[in-house]
């Protein structure tokens, strides 16, 4: 390794109250990878390995005494790093691509961490690299690792401080760190514990009453967006299955009164109208407004909806929307959707009306697009239909039989995701006979099409775990679904779910239940009931935490009639509230560690003496007894008699046996701790 002689030479005239400990450099740069983990997962795995050997080596540094790399390593490996992001990511923009930039700059910035001041500006840093985690997800697994790495960096900055604190000897070689010295790492870890612990007070107050943005920071919408899972805006064979196995919360629900029945719990997502073979899409036609709106007299299902973030625009509901929030319009497919993308947790109240005709008249251009379908496909299929149709003219009638077919005949309803060809309605309905419900969709509105009744796919969710001890419904992205709707005169669209004829349990209780095995062994019941169980957690934190929003802020303010404070009033009253809360604590915390320390009463009035000197930057050395002290400063002190005066008496107090006498000695220390102060000699 290339060193500096003009670095060294700067090492050795610095200060030595400037130079980290090596307990201080492994603290800190502890705090920096806890803080950065979650960014390093999501990097590519050279830039993580990256990151983290850099770290691994300043540590060794510190408990080996190299020096810092030449100024020109450091900049070509920081040009390295930048390079590396650009190569990467393709561009600096973007909210992963910045928070890499952000984890690479602070490892270089560990290459020069030579300085106390370094320490503090990396253990500064790392409580941003939290903040920048918030971005990408509010979930309260990440409290912990919130808590954690606020600790880390807290005693960081502690430790750091007391670096600056500690005294040298004249023995000790300038800008070195003395290899003898005692380190207590759980002193340390606790002196950082206590100062975070006397912050959650002050935040508390600040996270309830300063005025929230009203278009909050988290979860920014950008250009370029993490990719999630979840529902998406086609459907082929097999994009539904996938999801089974993802058991993460699509969204929740409480209900305001009257609670669908779980066969009713339609969660209406993208409508899908063109097939080209092997894939439906949705139709650009459905982003205008409805012709028609669901009647507004007696709704009977009221609910508030809590969708966590999918990086999409549409938002989930029951049939058929009346009122919701306003950032969402409703298309002509009666699907709500917002402007911009959902990247972070929202609630928005909805009233949904189940008795309304859709479309009881159909376009002869919808109904064109309904019917059509890939010529040369699915041979088998047609004919089917055309048996269909000449057995039951009557749609309806026509449409039970099929239905009937699904029931009766040897389908099964399984995870199976076999590719299909060319005639993929064909090979699953004559061959194959299982699949998931995309499947069933797919087939069933090709048959239908076949036999001349307008039909397409809908995509959503189906069902939900109801928690009946909270009272609300969890969906999970495992519980996405397909069906199909298909147009009849008198009743418009109609919703018709071949996979309830298939597997009813799927539709009555939940997709996990329509399986005979559980996949893996974390698909057991009693793992599914602590991860329900875990939700309810989940749900009060998104409710009272994450959802705590200006508008549910304003509406708290009100109850408790503050909403009408001035700002300057508000200053005033979060100041207040602070002090309130952290005075206590702070009382507390001092006297258990007095407690801890137990200081004999001479103890305290000595240091309470001698602490006086610090403004003048006198301060006891390594090994130097109180007596020695004393007599060091009195030459620089014109009243250096009286301080040695008050070290004689402490130690007759502290070492001395006891007699008759001790409690005038105690006396007159007392006395010198409140009356002496240094008069500093002044030099000619």
């Amino acid at each position: 390794m290339i060193f500096s002689r003009k670095r060294k030479q700067k090492a050795q005239a610095a200060s030595p109250a400037q130079v980290p400990s090596k307990h201080t450099v492994t603290i800190t740069v502890a705090a920096f990878l806890v803080a950065a983990s979650p960014h390093l997962l999501a990097m590519p795995v050279l830039l993580a390995i990256s990151v983290i050997m850099v770290g691994l080596w300043r540590v060794a540094s510190a408990w080996q005494n190299w020096r810092a790399p030449h100024w020109s390593i450091r900049i070509a490996l920081t040009f390295a790093a930048l390079g590396a992001v650009i190569l990467t990511y393709g561009m600096l923009w973007g909210r992963r691509a910045a928070t890499a930039m952000l984890c690479l700059m602070i490892a270089a910035k560990l290459m020069e961490m030579f300085r106390t001041r370094d320490a503090r500006q990396v253990a500064a840093l790392a409580f941003f690299l939290v903040a920048a985690q918030f971005l990408f997800s509010q979930q309260l697994n990440l409290l912990q690792y919130l808590l954690i790495t606020c600790w880390l960096a807290t005693t960081a900055m502690y430790k750091a401080q007391r670096d600056d604190d500690r005294p040298l000897s004249e023995a000790d070689n300038v800008g070195q760190i003395r290899p003898h010295i005692r380190q207590n790492w759980l002193r340390e870890l606790r002196g950082g514990l206590l100062l975070a612990v006397l912050a959650i007070p002050f935040a508390l107050v600040l996270s309830i009453l300063f005025p929230r943005l009203a278009s909050p920071l988290w979860g920014m919408p950008e250009n370029g967006l993490d990719g999630r899972t979840g529902l998406a805006e086609e459907m082929s064979p097999g994009s539904i299955a996938s999801l089974y196995i993802d058991d993460s919360p699509a969204f929740r629900v409480q209900f305001d009164g009257e609670r669908p029945s779980q066969e009713n719990l339609y969660w209406r997502g993208p409508v899908l109208w063109r097939f080209d073979g092997t894939t439906w899409h949705r139709l650009y036609f459905s982003n205008r407004a409805p012709e028609r709106s669901p009647s507004d007299d007696n709704p009977p299902w009221r609910y508030r909806v809590q969708l966590e973030p999918n990086e999409r625009n549409w938002m989930f509901t029951l049939d058929y929307p009346v009122r919701w929030t306003e950032e969402a319009e409703l298309t002509a497919d009666f699907q709500l959707v917002r402007k911009r993308p959902v990247t972070r947790l929202i609630s928005y109240d909805v009233i949904s009306q189940p008795n309304f005709i859709d479309s009881p008249e159909l376009l002869l251009t919808l109904r064109e697009i309904a019917l059509r379908l890939p010529e040369d496909q699915n041979p088998r299929t047609a004919a089917r239909a055309a048996e269909f149709r000449q057995q039951y003219p009557d749609d309806r009638e026509l449409i039970n039989a099929v239905l009937r077919w699904f029931n009766e005949d040897e389908f099964f309803y399984s995870l199976e995701t076999t590719p299909l060809g060319r005639h993929g309605a064909d090979e699953f309905l004559f061959d194959l006979k299982s699949g998931y419900c995309e499947y069933y969709a797919s087939a069933f509105a090709i048959l239908m099409r076949a036999a001349g009744i307008p039909a397409r796919i809908v995509t959503g969710y189906q069902g939900g775990f109801w928690q009946q001890s909270s009272e609300y419904l969890l969906v999970r992205q495992s519980d996405a679904h397909a069906w199909v709707e298909v147009w009849l005169p008198g009743t418009g669209w109609t919703r018709v779910d071949p996979t309830a004829a298939v597997s009813p349990s799927r539709i009555l209780e939940n997709a996990r239940s329509a399986l005979n095995e559980p996949l893996t062994w974390l698909d057991a019941a009693w793992i599914n009931r602590l991860r329900n169980e875990y939700d309810r957690l989940q749900h009060y934190w998104n409710q009272w935490v994450i959802d705590f929003n200006a508008d549910r802020q304003q509406r708290f303010l009100s109850r408790i009639g503050l909403d009408q404070l001035s700002t300057p009033m508000m200053a005033l009253l979060i100041v207040f509230l602070a002090m309130l809360t952290i005075a206590p604590i702070a009382f507390l915390l001092r006297g258990l560690g007095q407690a801890r320390l137990r200081l004999s009463e001479a103890e305290r009035l000595w240091r309470r003496i001698s602490g006086r000197l610090k403004r003048h930057r006198l301060t006891p050395q390594i090994g130097e007894t109180a007596l020695e002290f004393a007599q060091r400063c009195s030459s620089e002190l014109k009243n250096g008699d009286e301080l040695i005066q008050a070290a004689q008496l402490f130690y007759r107090l502290h070492y001395a046996a006891p007699d008759t006498n001790q409690a005038n000695v105690l006396q007159k220390l007392k006395e010198s701790a409140k009356n002496w102060g240094p008069i500093i000699e002044l030099q000619n």
